[in-house]
């Protein structure tokens, strides 16, 4: 069994360690946390607990049901983690370091090959990755795009076997993690880590590999899902009669989409919400889905999740006062229709900003979520930095709900065709979170599987 290593120039800052994993099996996307101690950050929590001297395993706090598919206990001390990792280990599981600053790295290669048998190669030797590995650890600095080409490249061969990805950060910054998404990362660790604690991380991706016997289907999920239908109808019909929209309904149904998502993965999300009739009620929770699987794939904190989740339901509250004849027409709108349409950005925007209790990241995307690149967006036609990450992100989950929608009137069209779309449209939406989104397009393309997995 083996893991690839690549390492980049260092910039100091240390964080409370809070590593997410994303494991996806056959019936959808799983994810848990492990929590570090001994880690310090002034600027963000995490969610989660430490325990001083042991790391523990737990649930993302309140997104429902969860079932880790490692067997490892609940607690375990790190002063005795190296010993029973190596005795754990068979000989035959090697690490492969690939360093764009190899005199960085050398001391973590021969840290790591006190445990695994590990060979260090340069990022731009000729040296080739094509062989099997179990686990990929990058230490990449991401802010040159010749070395996230270049990674890229050498991760291809893994990220297409699905091998667990595992991503050293110098910088804890979004567009960053962003970067690390696209080229496959799978987990994010702050590269500032100690090697007894990289050895923590690896662990449970390791045991993870071994497959573990899981439902492939569960209620739990299908449930969140009509609850989050239920709860947007509440909060689309008072919205349509300009009554209260009531930030409780709002939340509930966020952490009913989350919920979903955490337990059934974004396909069985899709494939429920497919067999809704109501174009509006679909796109919406469409989109909603997507941006919860996304944020998730970005393995961002618990609450930039919460706040993606709900700006993606509400993005389009505004079509509640749109005529029903303009959103279900099925052949083009006139200018006059089209006015009218276009409309709803502000209208959401205006209805919910007068009730003063949503935050102002949320109301940018209602009224900024037509908004593109280049300047060719609506209602205001803002361009390049005038628009925010969130923005960017439920924009991009938009325009992919709006070719995968199921509509009467108009032939599918397929994830994997939809995504090709989505990535000429570069110059318009960003790229790099294009590149990232194919996790999320490759899952929503993948049907729910009904069989079972063997406990090994």
């Amino acid at each position: 069994m083996n893991i690839i290593i690549a390492a980049p120039q260092f910039s100091g800052a240390s964080h409370t360690f809070m590593l997410y994993l994303a494991i996806p099996v056959a019936t959808g996307d799983w994810a848990g946390t492990i929590s570090v101690p001994q880690f310090r950050t002034s600027s963000r929590s995490y969610p989660g607990s430490v325990k001083p001297g042991a790391a523990t395993i737990s649930a993302l706090p309140n997104i429902g049901k969860f079932r880790p598919i490692w067997d490892l206990a609940p607690h375990f001390d790190l002063k005795t983690f190296d010993k029973s990792c190596a005795t754990s280990m068979s000989s035959d599981r090697a690490i492969l370091l690939i360093s764009d600053r190899p005199d960085r790295s050398r001391e973590l290669a021969q840290r790591l090959g006190g445990h695994y048998a590990c060979r260090m190669i340069g990022l731009y030797e000729q040296q080739t990755t094509a062989a099997p590995v179990s686990v990929v650890i990058t230490d990449v600095d991401f802010r040159h795009s010749t070395d996230i080409e270049r990674l890229r490249d050498l991760l291809a061969q893994p990220h297409a076997l699905g091998t667990p990805i595992v991503a050293l950060l110098r910088d804890n910054s979004h567009l960053v993690r962003v970067q690390a998404v696209a080229v496959g990362a799978t987990f994010l660790v702050p590269a500032d880590v100690s090697v007894a604690d990289i050895f923590a991380a690896l662990a449970p991706i390791i045991r993870s590999a071994i497959p573990g016997r899981i439902p492939a289907t569960s209620l739990a999920p299908a449930h969140n899902i009509e609850q989050a239908r239920f709860q947007f109808g509440t909060i689309y019909n008072a919205a349509a009669r300009g009554a209260h929209v009531s930030r409780t309904s709002v939340d509930d149904a966020t952490a009913s989409a989350m919920a979903a998502i955490a337990e059934g993965g974004i396909r069985q999300w899709l494939d429920v919400v497919w067999t809704y009739d109501e174009a509006t009620y679909q796109h919406c929770l469409l989109v909603t889905g997507l941006a919860a699987a996304f944020a998730a794939s970005l393995q961002f904190a618990r609450s930039d999740q919460e706040n993606v989740t709900r700006a993606a339901l509400l993005h389009d509250l505004g079509k509640a006062k749109v005529p029903l004849a303009i959103l279900n027409k099925s052949e083009a709108l006139t200018s006059e229709e089209t006015a009218i349409m276009r409309a709803h950005a502000r209208i959401g925007y205006d209805l919910l900003r007068e009730q003063g209790e949503y935050e102002p990241q949320i109301l940018e995307v209602v009224l900024r979520h037509h908004e593109l690149l280049d300047g060719s967006g609506y209602p205001d036609g803002l361009a390049g930095p005038q628009i925010n990450d969130l923005v960017r992100l439920v924009t991009i989950c938009d325009v992919y709900a709006a070719l995968i929608e199921r509509r009467a009137y108009k032939p599918a069209i397929e994830p994997a065709a939809a995504f090709k779309i989505l990535e000429k449209m570069e110059g318009k939406v960003e790229g790099a979170l294009v590149r990232a989104f194919l996790q999320v397009a490759e899952r929503s393309a993948k049907p729910v599987s009904h069989k079972r997995l063997e406990l090994a």
